[in-house]
């Protein structure tokens, strides 16, 4: 009754069964005189036939028909007169007109019943369908049951709402880890700078506080300052980065580069790095193999490759190398310094994974992981293979498409 109440269509259908009842009594009526008609003309030939010596069996004779006719004219009885002056004319367009209104109106009825049954469990199919995505709205776990024929309407509609439904999982899903990579990095930041802030403070306390204090103890106090202001505002400003990347708040100038140019350029920045460390590097690489990418980011993401090499792999010679076939572009680097014990190796590219247990591990801040999100952001990965005691080597891998050919 619910399912009648709140929904058009068995209405409708009710409408339209009263409607072809309508139509049925006129279709009937109109019928059961053309019917009553033939059957009263038929009686009259057989009663005048009867009348002129004829048989009431049988069809009636032509010559005892005129006959009747004849003894009959004085009673003004012919065969041609019209049908409904017959007595009998009235009941049996009667009994016509309810044999077919009869019939009509069972077909209808018949219609009725079964649009109504399919209708009903259309919307059964339907209600159903409903309670499962008010439950997997609030159930991630939940699912879209498929309810009707295999191709039907129903059946396709509960699809869509499955694959709706998974959608909206993925993106709970997404928000969630989003959620926490925010409240982490937020609480690993706000502690990084937190420390510095601390050794400012304490070094600007002393210095104000402390009259007593000898030359070159101010100098390093306002040298230890600066050096923290300095990692604060490198923080502040990779942060952001990494913000711009995870946003995809970033405007990429896609071009054909030498991948040789970029090594070069980022060997170039880290020149002072290197020298200080004494880390010889091999910028021989062949000049003829171009990519289409963003010069600047993905030269910012080798940076960050190499400067971890330097700062944490205690390695004296870094190499690189650069291939390309007809599927893939491979710019290799690498190290022959301590190495990454497997079980780092995951999470190498982890913001601020030097809360792991080995403190002097390559992925320290954030530099890996803005390298990792820029070789992404322009269609490549970064593979990591190392061994402890045997280097570490990293695979920046491109495909080779027809527009990095020049």
């Amino acid at each position: 009754m619910d399912r009648f109440i709140n929904n058009r269509a068995p209405r409708r259908l009710v409408l339209i069964f009263i409607i072809m009842l309508g139509i049925s009594a006129a279709a009937a009526y109109i019928a059961s005189g053309k019917c009553a008609d033939i059957i009263v003309t038929a009686q009259i030939e057989s009663e005048l036939s009867a009348v002129g010596g004829g048989s009431f069996t049988g069809s009636p004779d032509e010559s005892a028909v005129s006959a009747g006719e004849d003894i009959l004219r004085k009673y003004s009885i012919r065969k041609n007169m019209p049908p409904e002056l017959m007595h009998s004319y009235p009941h049996v367009r009667h009994t016509a007109f309810n044999a077919l209104f009869g019939l009509m109106t069972a077909v209808s009825a018949i219609w009725l019943i079964i649009s109504m049954r399919e209708a009903m469990s259309l919307f059964r199919d339907l209600e159903k369908l409903r309670s499962d995505c008010i439950e997997a709205a609030y159930d991630t776990h939940a699912s879209i049951k498929m309810y009707g024929e295999e191709l039907g309407t129903v059946h396709r509609v509960c699809e869509s709402a499955e694959i709706l439904v998974d959608r909206m999982r993925n993106t709970s899903s997404r928000l969630t880890n989003e959620q926490e990579f925010l409240r982490t990095f937020l609480t690993d930041l706000s502690h990084q700078i937190k420390t510095s802030l601390a050794v400012v403070r304490l070094n600007t306390d002393m210095l104000s506080e402390l009259n007593d204090l000898s030359v070159e103890r101010r100098e390093k106090l306002s040298d230890e300052i600066q050096l923290n202001l300095d990692g604060m505002e490198h923080l502040v400003i990779e942060a952001i980065k990494l913000a711009k990347l995870n946003a995809d708040a970033v405007e990429y100038d896609m071009k054909p580069y030498s991948v040789s140019e970029l090594f070069v350029n980022a060997v170039k920045k880290l020149s002072p790095l290197l020298r200080q460390k004494d880390i010889v590097i091999n910028t021989a690489l062949p000049d003829d193999i171009k990519l289409t990418c963003d010069k600047g980011w993905l030269c910012e993401a080798i940076e960050n490759i190499i400067k971890n090499s330097a700062d944490h792999s205690e390695c004296t010679e870094i190499s690189a190398e650069l291939t390309q076939n007809p599927v893939l572009t491979t710019l290799s680097i690498t190290d022959n310094g301590k190495g990454i014990p497997q079980d780092e190796i995951p999470k190498l590219f982890d913001r601020f994974s030097s809360k792991s247990q080995d403190r002097t591990m390559y992925s320290s801040g954030l530099g890996m992981s803005i390298a990792q999100k820029i070789v992404r952001a322009n269609n490549g990965e970064i593979f990591v293979y190392s061994e402890p005691g045997k280097g570490t080597r990293f695979e920046f891998v491109f495909l080779t498409l027809s527009k990095n050919k020049l």
